[in-house]
């Protein structure tokens, strides 16, 4: 949770509301990832009844409970201590993330991180740009057998091709052949195993002192490859942890053309599609046109009425300037 999304929770806390059962959770965490992790829970505590029978079970933690401790490393250094952990401290240097780390590579420690404190060994990591647009059942992210079921994509872009061979060298696995291999999604929803995700942050902590070290450092994983590397070691087709699944995902990005975007939103009343991510900067740059049937969307779904989602996508869109 990073504080120019922060309004966005109320859309994913409504949806929770409207279409998840609460005897399918065992917890909720909402997890702060900014330097003023004071100021952004004051922010959310308004926000937090949204979530109806479900409120209960939410709890905001502060990314040290996940990443602080003894039991959370095996070795901390000095520089890691002065720049890692006290980086909030140091004027020009400290930027908006936990502890004044870069909040895109600290979200990817978190996202880790939070199998620290999951109640459940079925996990499901969401970004607070993530509505849920129907109900749903277990199967859908797992199954019968624990395997957690989501796309599996070819390794064709750049980017996907760096984050998988970095972690793969982080965690000395031998790359396979990236020309036929298919990993998981990088996006979310993403479920995942917490015993996976513990055991990753162990060999981690093993090779690298902390998962926070590891991503501090100039090596640039990423922590949905990382788990792949992981898995990767094992079996090429990432058996027995992930299964390849339908993608029910739809996602605004604000690299789309605004044509993009429109075909897009015209897609949300689909029956078959599950969740809607919403980037803070796409939101901003919607067209009045796109924004009404966004609008109008949304509230089909019985997830909030046109004036609250135009209140939070307006409050959205001053934060992403």
């Amino acid at each position: 949770m990073y504080s120019k999304d922060y309004p966005l929770l109320e859309l994913q806390a409504r949806s929770f509301a409207r279409f998840v059962d609460p005897e399918q959770v065992a917890s909720i965490h909402v997890v702060l990832n900014d330097v003023d992790e004071a100021g952004l829970r004051a922010r959310l505590a308004p926000i937090l009844p949204a979530y109806g029978a479900l409120q209960s079970k939410v709890r905001i933690v502060g990314g040290d409970e996940l990443l602080l401790g003894p039991d959370r490393s095996s070795r901390r250094s000095l520089a890691d201590r002065v720049l890692i952990e006290g980086r909030h401290r140091i004027p020009f240097v400290r930027k908006g993330g936990w502890r004044g780390n870069n909040g895109y590579r600290t979200q990817q420690v978190l996202k880790l991180g939070a199998a620290r404190i999951a109640e459940s060994e079925q996990m499901v990591i969401l970004d607070t740009k993530n509505l849920f647009l129907r109900s749903f059942d277990r199967a859908e992210f797992f199954s019968e057998g624990g395997a957690a079921r989501l796309p599996f994509i070819p390794v064709r872009s750049e980017y996907h091709r760096n984050w998988l061979l970095e972690s793969l060298n982080a965690l000395q696995v031998k790359a396979p052949d990236l020309d036929t291999l298919k990993t998981t999604t990088f996006s979310t929803p993403f479920p995942v195993r917490r015993s996976l995700v513990l055991g990753l942050l162990d060999e981690i902590n093993e090779r690298f002192g902390s998962v926070q070290s590891l991503f501090g450092s100039r090596r640039r994983p990423s922590e949905f490859m990382l788990l792949n590397a992981f898995c990767l070691r094992a079996d090429p087709t990432l058996r027995p942890w992930f299964e390849d699944a339908p993608s029910t995902a739809l996602g605004l990005w604000p690299t789309y053309s605004q044509q993009k975007m429109k075909d897009l939103i015209a897609r949300i009343d689909d029956p078959e599609l599950l969740s809607l991510g919403l980037h803070n900067r796409a939101v901003s740059m919607l067209t009045a046109d796109t924004r009404d049937r966004l609008f109008k969307a949304i509230a089909r779904r019985g997830i909030s009425d046109r004036a609250t989602t135009q209140s939070v996508l307006d409050a959205t869109s001053a934060l992403a300037g």
